[in-house]
């Protein structure tokens, strides 16, 4: 088919044209060409189309550049002013002049925005990139001062402007409508006479004449308060009105610079809860086979993640590490007794299982240490039996005291004298040290401000052991701890004995607690 035997009427974008358009043609209207009256000859529904409009561009407007609640009560306030001191009889060539006036001077704050950021630019910004060319650290030095204070001018010049914009479009719509509402009224001055009289027809048609004299809502109330013939009354009034005016303005200010911090917390949260994710509340459980510790932890989502990571490392690098065991050794053994190789520590709690605490009334602590342990006793099973086993030993104010063979003492606390003699003898099962004699029992009566005796009878319960391990190792100072005629490197360990089942490698850390290190250099 050749170009001649194509035909116009039925191309694809003639077709899709005419189905779009009115007879194939597309009609495009712009506000600025509205008739003043709508499809029905109504002045007043071509009045709310276009300040529908108008509004419309407005919300548009404020959405784009951010415009918070504190610049939409000023405006209110603005206005609500300009409508009260506005002359209701003002003539038409007085609404002309004020609307030329007003977008005059948008005129000059547009041209001194517009020429301050060309000045900055031309003299400012030009000049530092073309050094910046030559010298890259003084031009960058140079722009960054430049830009600051242009953005600062920018800023500040186009809020004025922007500011001014919206006060002079909306006193010019008030004007426009108010000027516009008066002709439609005018225009049926006869109508009104007939229905209020001829006066009202003569009032309607002089309103806004020329020589007219100016009537305003500020101007009424002001000859109403002068009209008070009580001097009290008359100063009451006035200052009245204008400090409730006062006061309502402050306050409304208060209430829109809150809603605007609100608004900006919500931003703000609402980012951090993209990047940081929202708040959660977890419960840790460190230890699977205590349900009695627990640790609660809350944050955000992200930062979170690694807090649980590195709350588990802690845990796991201080467990089984007990410093106070270490620092808090009876002075007896270094003041009197040789030093001795191997010995055993255990400490009892008045609760079964970690963390130790009572927070139901006073937690009751309880170490002893039995000196000289014999290697074939280093069984887990063993220790706690003699520890009085998962129901552990009454413990109280009567003190077992006995008198070793290896020169030193040992001391049990009991809910009885039976009781600490029992539990002094059971331990000693794993010592090889023995009784030299029986126990010595004394009662310890000391009382708090109310008569009651100190140590009340309580149950505790084997919590954990630790081995003390040190043998003589010549020259190696800073690693040992002086004593009677040399040095000695200390090995030590906590294990557990709370847990219902022996711990993990028990076997493998006692073999290695009781390693000696020969002659070994550390």
């Amino acid at each position: 088919m050749g170009a001649a035997d194509i035909v116009r009427s039925e191309l694809i974008s003639t077709v899709k044209r005419s189905s779009i358009a009115q007879n194939g043609k597309r009609i495009f209207k712009s506000s600025n060409q509205d008739a003043l009256k709508d499809e029905d000859g109504n002045i007043i529904g071509w009045l709310w189309n276009a300040a529908g409009r108008f509004l419309g561009i407005v919300g548009n407007v404020f959405k784009l550049i951010g415009v918070g609640f504190a610049t939409l009560w000023g405006l209110f306030v603005s206005t609500v002013q300009y409508v009260y001191n506005f002359n209701w009889n003002v003539t038409d060539t007085e609404i002309d002049n004020q609307i030329k006036a007003t977008w005059n001077t948008l005129g000059g704050l547009l041209g001194g925005t517009l020429g301050n950021a060309f000045g900055y630019l031309a003299c400012g910004v030009v000049p530092g990139a073309l050094i910046f060319a030559f010298n890259e650290p003084l031009g960058a030095y140079l722009l960054k001062n430049v830009s600051e204070e242009f953005a600062e001018e920018l800023v500040g010049n186009m809020t004025n402007l922007i500011n001014y914009t919206f006060r002079a479009a909306v006193q010019s719509l008030i004007l426009w409508g108010f000027k516009n509402l008066r002709k439609f009224i005018k225009a049926r001055a006869e109508l009104i006479g007939r229905i209020f009289g001829a006066n009202a027809e003569k009032i309607v048609r002089a309103w806004g004449s020329q020589g007219s004299k100016p009537w305003s809502f500020a101007k009424a109330v002001d000859d109403a308060v002068e009209s008070i013939p009580n001097e009290f009354v008359k100063n009451f009034v006035e200052e009245f009105l204008e400090e409730a005016w006062d006061g309502c303005v402050e306050a409304g200010y208060v209430i829109a610079n809150s809603l605007d911090s609100w608004v900006l917390q919500q931003k703000v949260a609402q980012q951090q809860n993209l990047v940081l994710g929202k708040q959660r509340y977890v419960e840790i459980q460190p230890d699977r086979s205590n349900n009695r510790e627990r640790i609660i932890l809350a944050g955000p989502q992200e930062p979170l993640k690694t807090t649980i990571v590195q709350t588990l490392s802690n845990y796991q690098l201080m467990d089984n590490k007990d410093v106070g065991t270490l620092i808090g050794m009876p002075a007896d053994d270094y003041l009197r007794a040789k030093p001795q190789s191997v010995r055993l520590v255990i400490t009892f709690y008045s609760v079964k299982q970690p963390p130790w605490n009572n927070p139901n009334g006073i937690l009751t602590r309880a170490t002893y240490s039995v000196p000289d342990v014999k290697r074939s006793k280093l069984d887990w099973q063993t220790i706690k039996t003699a520890c009085g086993g998962v129901n552990g030993y009454m413990w109280g104010r009567f003190r077992a005291t006995g008198i070793l063979s290896n020169g030193r003492q040992m001391q049990v606390l009991g809910a009885s004298g039976a009781e600490a003699e029992e539990r002094l003898i059971a331990l000693l099962t794993l010592s090889e040290a023995t009784l030299i004699k029986k126990p010595t029992i004394s009662e310890d009566r000391g009382e708090d401000n109310q008569g009651r005796y100190l140590k009340q009878a309580t149950r505790i319960y084997p919590a954990f052991f630790t081995i003390m391990n040190q043998y003589k190792v010549p020259g190696a100072r800073g690693s040992g701890a002086p004593l009677n005629d040399g040095l000695y490197k200390r090995k030590f360990e906590r294990l557990a004995l709370w847990t219902e089942q022996k711990p993990i490698n028990f076997e493998e850390s006692i073999q290695e607690l009781m390693r000696r290190p020969g002659a070994e250099q550390t």
